[in-house]
């Protein structure tokens, strides 16, 4: 306070709306990382239905001497591949939206609510890094399980039973 006059600054004045934007955000981290997950689980179930599909080549191809690692590998190539291209994919698609949200503003605001009346955007490259490491880094994680049991497939069960 100086003499009768308050200094405030725009964030105190409107810390209510921070408070409201931040728990957004929170929500929109929590909503995009269950998203992730169900992909995740989807890539694990399907190479696991692949695993099971291929057992007989699985075994054909232990039987002919390659190793648990190299079979483990083929997997884990195979659901990257899947992962990296779903990341490449979502990836275009969201900064397509951006840039189009960015350029024709086609998300009005209330104005009497919010200091502005479209949605502001603002692409940071740091973030799409962030974004695309962890998908794919939980991509790699979800092909780990179904590529060891792949690899753990006995070549002579397999063959008799497959």
């Amino acid at each position: 306070k100086t003499g009768s006059y308050w200094a405030r600054d725009w964030m105190q004045m409107n810390r209510n709306l921070f408070s409201a934007l931040k728990l957004e955000k929170k929500a929109m981290f929590i909503i995009l990382t269950l998203i992730v997950l169900v992909a995740a689980f989807n890539i694990a179930s399907s190479l696991i239905m692949m695993v099971m599909g291929k057992t007989k080549d699985i075994a054909i191809l232990k039987a002919m001497g390659a190793t648990d690692k190299s079979i483990r590998r083929i997997f884990v190539f195979k659901g990257m591949i899947v992962g990296l291209t779903g990341t490449v994919l979502g990836m275009c698609l969201g900064l397509t939206g951006c840039i189009l949200l960015k350029h024709y503003k086609f998300i009005k605001l209330p104005g009497d609510v919010y200091y502005f009346t479209t949605l502001p955007v603002k692409l940071e490259a740091l973030d799409v890094f962030v974004i695309v490491s962890a998908a794919m880094i939980i991509c790699y994680l979800a092909t780990l399980y179904p590529a060891r049991q792949a690899s753990k497939l006995n070549p002579v069960e397999a063959i008799r039973y497959g």
